[in-house]
C-alpha cells in the first residue's frame, strides 16, 4: 500500500465530511490534505489509545521533537511524522501551527477547564484554529489577512464538535461547556442554553470564514465550502433538535449529506461560473484567485488562456452545474418518492450525478492552464 492510498484510507475511515470533501481540491492539493489529516488522526489516536495520561504526554513529546528535529534531519522518533515533515521541510506548512496543536493536545492532559468564553476561543483555537491555518497554507493562500478567516472556520467547526459530544466527553469526563463542569450532573436547561450559546458562536465564524473564501484559490473552495455546510449542518440539526445533546450523538444520514453537499457545491459553481463568465466578457477586470500563477486575463500575459479553452471550461462547468441540480433533484425524489417501487433507486442516481459533477468540475481545471503556444 502506498503512502497515499493509507492517507487515503485513513481519512475515508475517519471522517464522511472531510473525505467527500477532499474529492473537490485538485489532485496535488488532495494528497497533501490527506497526509495532514492522517498526521492529525495519528495525534489524536497517540492521546486517545494511551494506557495514560503519562503515556500520552511521552507519545505527544516525541511527535514535537520531531517537529523541532525536522530541519537538522534527525531520526523520526513517531513514524506518523513521515505524514507532516515533508510539508513543514518544503516549507509548505509553518511548524508553530503544528506545535500549537500538539499544545492543545497537552491542555487536555493537563485538565484545562473552559470557564469562560475566553477560555473556549483559547482551546478551540489550539484544537482546530491551527489546522485552517495550515489547510490555507496548503492551498498556496500567502495573504495574512486570510489567516483570520481560516481560524474562524477551524474553530466554527470545534465549537460543533464540541456542542455535538456533550455527552460522549461527558463520560470521559471532560467538559468544554463555559461554566459547567460536570454535564452529566448538570440541569437540562442549564446544557441546552450553554449549546445554544456555542452553536450561536460558532455561526458568527462560519459567517466570517464565507467572507473570506476570496482568497482561496478557485480551485479549493468548493471543497472548503462543501465541509463548512456539512459541519455548519450538524449545528442546526442539534438546534432543530432542541439541543437535547445528552440523548445522544447527532449524525447526518448519508441522503441528508449527499443533499448537503450537493448544495454547497451547487451554490459554489454559480459563483464560479459568474466569475468564469464576467472574466470571459471583461477580461482583465475579474480574475480567479490562484497562488504562484500571472493573471490570466493580463493582455500582457505571454501565455494567454486561449478563448477556445476558456469556451470548454464553461461548458463543463455549466455540465458540472447540470449535475448538481440532478443530484439535488434525485434526492428530492428520494426523500417523496411518488412510488415505493423507487426503493434506493434514485439515491444511486444521485451519487451518480454527484461523481459526475466532480468529473466535469476536475475536467474543468484542465482548461484554466496557460497557452505557451499563445502569442
Amino acid at each position: 500500500m502506498t503512502e497515499r492510498q493509507s492517507a487515503q484510507d485513513i481519512i475515508h475511515r475517519s471522517s464522511r465530511s472531510f473525505s467527500i470533501a477532499s474529492w473537490f481540491l485538485p489532485v496535488a492539493t488532495r494528497s497533501k490534505v490527506w497526509a495532514l489529516y492522517a498526521w492529525c488522526r495519528s495525534l489524536d489516536d497517540a492521546v486517545d489509545l494511551a494506557t495514560s495520561p503519562s503515556q500520552a504526554k511521552e507519545n505527544l513529546q516525541r511527535f514535537e521533537n520531531d517537529l523541532i528535529g525536522a530541519h537538522d534531519r534527525e531520526p523520526t522518533q513517531q513514524p506518523a511524522s513521515e505524514w507532516i515533515l515533508p510539508l513543514v521541510l518544503d516549507r509548505q506548512i509553518h511548524s508553530r501551527h503544528a506545535l500549537e496543536l500538539i499544545e492543545g493536545m497537552r491542555m487536555d492532559l493537563d485538565g484545562y477547564e473552559v470557564q469562560t468564553d475566553a477560555d473556549l476561543e483559547k482551546y478551540c483555537y489550539h484544537a482546530a484554529g491551527t489546522v485552517g491555518l495550515m489547510m490555507t497554507s496548503l492551498m498556496g493562500v500567502k495573504e495574512q489577512a486570510a489567516d483570520r478567516h481560516a481560524v474562524a472556520l477551524g474553530v466554527a467547526m470545534q465549537m460543533t464538535n464540541i456542542a455535538r459530544d456533550v455527552k460522549e466527553d461527558a463520560q470521559m469526563g471532560r467538559s468544554y461547556l463555559p461554566g459547567i463542569t460536570k454535564p452529566l450532573e448538570a440541569k437540562a436547561d442549564d446544557i441546552a442554553q450553554a449549546v445554544r450559546k456555542i452553536l450561536d458562536h460558532a455561526e458568527t465564524r462560519y459567517n466570517l470564514a464565507i467572507d473570506g473564501m476570496d482568497y482561496l484559490p478557485w480551485r479549493s473552495r468548493t471543497a472548503i465550502r462543501v465541509a463548512l455546510e456539512v459541519y455548519r449542518e450538524i449545528g442546526r440539526r442539534i438546534r432543530r433538535n432542541g439541543y437535547r445533546v445528552m440523548s445522544g450523538r447527532t449524525v447526518l444520514s448519508k441522503p441528508r449529506l449527499i443533499a448537503v453537499a450537493s448544495r454547497a457545491v451547487l451554490f459554489d459553481m454559480l459563483c464560479i461560473v459568474s466569475l468564469v463568465v464576467r472574466r470571459l466578457l471583461h477580461p482583465g477586470l475579474f480574475s480567479l484567485k490562484e497562488p504562484n500563477m500571472t493573471n490570466t486575463s493580463n493582455p500582457s500575459d505571454p501565455h494567454p488562456i486561449s478563448t477556445a479553452n476558456q469556451a470548454k471550461q464553461i461548458a463543463l462547468l455549466g455540465l458540472s452545474l447540470t449535475s448538481i441540480m440532478a443530484t439535488a433533484l434525485f434526492v428530492m425524489v428520494y426523500f417523496n418518492p411518488k412510488s415505493q417501487e423507487y426503493s434506493y433507486l434514485p439515491l444511486i442516481y444521485a451519487v451518480g450525478s454527484l461523481l459526475a459533477s466532480v468529473l466535469f468540475h476536475r475536467l474543468s481545471v484542465r482548461y484554466d492552464k496557460p497557452n505557451p503556444q499563445a502569442t
